[in-house]
């Protein structure tokens, strides 16, 4: 085990060093988002705590930026408990809060306040929890979790070591069990295509979020074809074999283009929207099936070529 720091102002001395550096990197996020990324890590290495036995999941844009530090920015945590009622994974959450790691990190609990199903959560129950944050007795901000009853996962949970987590030896850190990639984009492309109350969706971060799948992740067609179908049917919609992007996203779009690394070259929605096209549609219509879609080459690739 790593020798622990000896005090917070030891700890926070090291933290800022560590993100100063980082955000040095081309494309890096800010030294202050880095930092607030740590406070995340420091509370997601206490809900993790238990390893190989956690049944806990990571959802939602944290999940994204442990697979891929240079896309957007989130200011919240979604969590998943696996076989646990709402009042048990929220009394679980607590605990585990309070993990000590010697690392003279607290995170108090505040509040709790109950939700319903909405546009990024629904046929689901949850609630958004919240935590102060305490570096020794210094106050360094609110943490908000949304905790949901519901996970849409159809394969096992991805377990990682947090991607771009800034270089800290001395802090006891935990892997993290991620919401598995296809799941991730079903929900994205369901979300999308899915009609609120006579209303389009708003969600335009699901496009970017899209756009970053494909030109980071290697995606298995079959695996993806049946996440978007298990989440159509616990959406209740109808098939579809195309996916459509609201058109007014465009200025939304537009927004992200500078700050998230992998649009810089899709920084027309129309390159956007023909990207994710290509590789969604063909996993819609079974076309992708056995194939693989290659980030670097942008294309879907048979899984054993003969």
């Amino acid at each position: 085990m790593p020798e622990q720091y000896a005090s917070a102002a030891a700890v926070e001395s090291a933290i800022r060093d560590a993100a100063s550096l980082a955000s040095k990197v081309d494309g890096a996020p800010n030294k202050d988002q880095l930092i607030l990324r740590e406070y995340f890590n420091r509370f997601l290495s206490r809900i993790f705590s238990d390893g190989e036995s956690s049944e806990w999941v990571l959802k939602g844009g944290t999940g994204i930026l442990a697979r891929v530090p240079s896309t957007r920015s989130t200011m919240d945590i979604d969590l998943y408990r696996e076989g646990f009622s709402l009042d048990e994974a929220l009394k679980e959450l607590r605990v585990l809060s309070s993990v000590d790691l010697d690392d003279h990190f607290r995170f108090e609990y505040v509040k709790h306040d109950s939700s319903l199903a909405t546009d990024a959560q629904p046929y689901v129950d949850g609630c958004r929890v919240t935590f102060n944050i305490y570096l020794g007795v210094a106050p360094k901000g609110k943490l908000q979790v949304d905790l949901v009853t519901g996970s849409g996962m159809t394969e096992e949970a991805t377990v990682i070591e947090p991607q771009g987590a800034l270089l800290l030896p001395r802090l006891n850190s935990s892997p993290y069990r991620i919401h598995p990639v296809v799941d991730q984009m079903a929900d994205k492309i369901c979300a999308t295509m899915t009609v609120y109350n006579g209303r389009n969706s708003s969600r335009v971060k699901d496009l970017v979020d899209l756009v970053v799948f494909a030109t980071t992740q290697r995606i298995d067609g079959t695996s993806l074809s049946v996440a978007i179908d298990s989440e159509r049917r616990r959406r209740r919609m109808d098939s579809f074999e195309e996916f459509v992007v609201p058109s007014d996203w465009g200025a939304g779009y537009a927004k992200f283009t500078k700050s998230v690394r992998q649009l810089h070259a899709y920084e027309s929605f129309e390159l956007a929207v023909d990207l994710v096209s290509r590789l969604i549609d063909p996993a819609l219509q079974g076309i992708a099936n056995g194939s693989v879609w290659q980030p670097n080459s942008l294309r879907w690739v048979p899984e054993n070529p003969s």
